[in-house]
């Protein structure tokens, strides 16, 4: 405590005048007088000023200009308008004084040549697979609407029996399991929701169905949960739910090329050999033709958690409907464009902080990605701005405009594999924004180091709806003392930065009434009337992100939290420990148990040396500290990846196999398990055992150096 107020008194001898404040030490570098971990109080100031120019320059109108242009046209990935999307990014970028490079790569995005769903008995009816035009809206009827189809659905033209399956997740056909009925050759028809819709024919393929439709059903997203678009956010009766139903659970590189990037010449598998598509076709269809479809089911009474929102009693089958599922695509390689601007740090130019956001939708794309789009360019707009008057960061800075992340992850996945060498050498962290607003519940997931600085950061951004912080509103929201922050699994670009190279990133954005997602009617429409009317979340999601980027850019000491990091993994530990001794694991977990309690005990003395240093005389190590620093996470990785699905190297956090989009937590042993394999438990254990040996030798070796 003495060398706390030591060190203290010497910050405010420097900065000249007196504050009145204490200091509190966190977890890692205590906050400085002015509240802002990692950094010197000299440097403070400035930093402080340098945020409150930016924040100053962010402008809600230039997002709403932005987004109309944006939405303007349907843009595809691998279409000649979202060629033309790229264009314009590349032409903001370089008008913001920023060196822009653009990366082409050929990935396979199959295209709909036919998508046929009809019921044919017991009464026919054949359901239309493109939402129903406006006369107000242009728009609506546009040519270059792709119909509503599942990306990467097996060709196929099948007949079968339907059954209703609820939301088409394990524990749904083991319900039908214990009643008796068999899904052997039927056709699934299976609510959206519960899980990522890939899992969905997955699961149905594993169950012996021969095919699979995917409908959205009003008690989830529609008229029973408030207005539908037009009149309000939910989805109407004739919107249909895009999506790929490739496996990312498996990898999220393009199926033709796991591992390596897609590039012209690029060596490619056959689609037989892909590992990551369905093997039974798959369509989407609106509630509107899921509805005679169901009412023509027979049979059993759903369960009541079964029974949806459309006005009549929901039953099983299998049969008396009968139906016909017909799909057939253009299966061709396409060309994807990342466009990706840099602003160069002034002292360290080969450490990078990316903020990256996928440009691509399924058509108009207001919400997905154009709001995270607008917000990405006016975060570079603000800094570039702030750079031709002098003030640029000390490390560079790069905004990524993905391509062809709704066909699954592949344009910022083709990427990080054509670099990955070179990005785990330099990049320190990796701020994802994919839907920026879609109204003004903030929600954040992030790698455990950076959970204290995105908490922090949000103290100093107003929310437009509250005029509080969004810390405050974001606390208030979740009804915590400390909000929380969630933990990264896949469905966006983050996926991989951590999953795939092992760098720490943070994925969010504001969240609210949203039924129009990859339909046709997520247009500007939608975001003017219903998502964000003044465009002041845009704004606001601008402001987090930028301060964050700046934040990482500048410190003194990068603001890594990692007794954070052991301290959150406790609990999931805890709980491996509970469910391992059924699997006769439970005293190799007790092993981990005691590696995790000393990383937290190291990581905590770090702190505490970091905090020293930060407040001496000599800085001298500082550069090949904050490199050691940033590179910790790599400790958490294995080149042999996981032994299911070796794509994925990150040994603590990956999509689920049954979720597709949410984390699981150490993946490796959640995946021997459900497999029943003890010999391959161990084996895993033994990897996490070995990769927390090798985070304390890390956080020792930083300590050794102050």
């Amino acid at each position: 405590m003495r060398k706390n107020i030591m060190c203290l008194s010497k910050w405010i001898w420097r900065l000249n005048f007196c504050f009145a404040c204490v200091l509190t030490v966190f977890t890692f570098s205590a906050r400085n007088v002015l509240g802002m971990r990692g950094f010197t109080a000299e440097n403070a100031v400035t930093q402080k000023r340098y945020e409150t120019d930016f924040k100053e320059h962010v402008s809600a109108e230039r997002c709403r200009h932005r987004l109309r242009h944006l939405t303007e046209e349907p843009h595809l990935a691998g279409s000649e308008n979202s060629r033309k999307v790229a264009e314009y990014l590349r032409t903001e970028f370089e008008s913001y004084g920023l060196q822009v490079q653009v990366y082409e790569y050929q990935v396979y995005l199959p295209y709909p040549l036919e998508v046929h769903v009809e019921l044919v008995s017991p009464v026919q009816h054949l359901a239309v697979n493109k939402e129903s035009g406006w006369e107000w809206d242009k728009d609506s009827y546009e040519t270059e609407i792709v119909p509503g189809y599942n990306a990467y659905s097996p060709d196929g033209d099948v007949t079968a029996e339907l059954i209703y399956v609820n939301k088409g997740l394990p524990e749904d056909y083991q319900v039908l399991k214990e009643r008796g009925i068999s899904v052997e050759g039927k056709i699934c028809i299976a609510r959206y929701g519960g899980s990522y819709r890939g899992v969905k024919v997955k699961v149905a393929g594993d169950n012996g169905a021969v095919g699979l439709i995917l409908y959205s059903d009003p008690a989830d997203d529609g008229y029973m949960r408030g207005d539908v678009y037009p009149r309000g956010p939910w989805r109407s009766e004739d919107a249909i739910q895009r999506g790929t139903v490739k496996y990312i659970f498996q990898h999220a590189s393009d199926p033709l090329t796991p591992g390596w990037a897609s590039t012209k010449d690029a060596d490619r598998l056959p689609i037989a050999e892909a590992t990551d598509l369905p093997k039974i076709p798959v369509v989407p269809i609106a509630s509107r033709d899921a509805e005679p479809f169901l009412k023509a089911l027979a049979g059993t009474n759903v369960p009541s958690e079964w029974q949806g929102g459309l006005p009549f009693a929901y039953h099983i089958g299998p049969g008396p409907a009968k139906v016909r599922i017909k799909v057939r695509c253009d299966h061709s390689n396409r060309p994807v464009y990342n466009v990706i601007a840099t602003l160069e740090g002034t002292e360290y130019p080969d450490q990078w902080v990316i903020l990256g956001n996928h440009h691509d939708a399924w058509v108009y794309g207001a919400a997905d990605p154009g709001s995270g789009t607008t917000a990405l360019l006016e975060v570079a707009q603000c800094l570039g701005e702030l750079a031709k008057k002098g003030m640029r960061p000390k490390r560079t800075i790069v905004f990524a405009a993905w391509d062809a992340e709704e066909f699954g992850i592949l344009g910022s996945t083709e990427w990080v594999e054509e670099l990955k060498s070179t990005l785990q050498q330099k990049v320190i962290a990796y701020l994802n924004v994919d839907i920026a607003a879609t109204g003004g519940r903030f929600y954040v997931s992030a790698i455990p180091s950076l959970r204290e600085l995105i908490r922090e950061v949000t103290q100093h951004v107003i929310d437009p709806g509250t005029l509080k912080p969004v810390y405050a509103s974001w606390k208030a929201a979740q009804g915590k003392e400390i909000p929380q922050v969630g933990n990264l699994g896949s469905g966006s670009d983050h996926s991989p930065f951590v999953g795939h190279a092992g760098i720490p990133a943070i994925s969010m954005g504001f969240s609210g009434a949203y039924g129009v997602y990859h339909a046709m009617q997520d247009n500007f429409y939608w975001m003017e009337h219903f998502g964000d009317p003044t465009f002041q979340y845009q704004a606001a999601m601008s402001k987090i992100w930028g301060t964050l980027a700046l934040q990482l850019a500048n410190a003194d000491i990068l603001p890594f939290d990692y007794e954070t990091y052991a301290t959150d993994l406790m609990t999931p530990l805890k709980l491996l420990q509970s469910s391992g001794s059924k699997s006769k694991i439970a005293q190799d977990v007790k092993a981990l148990d005691d590696l995790l309690t000393e990383w937290q005990q190291v990581a905590g003395l770090l702190n505490q040396g970091l905090v020293r240093y930060l407040a001496s005389e000599d800085l001298s190590r500082i550069g090949e500290i904050n490199q050691r620093l940033y590179q910790l996470e790599r400790n958490l990785t294995s080149e042999t990846g996981l032994s299911l699905r070796p794509w994925f190297k990150h040994l603590i956090y990956a999509p689920g196999l049954n979720t597709g989009y949410a984390a699981v937590i150490f993946p490796g042993v959640e995946d021997a398990i459900a497999n029943g394999d003890s010999t391959e438990v161990h084996a895993e254990i033994d990897r996490l055992v070995a990769a927390f040996t090798r985070m304390i030798q890390g956080i020792n070796e930083i300590r050794e150096m102050l």
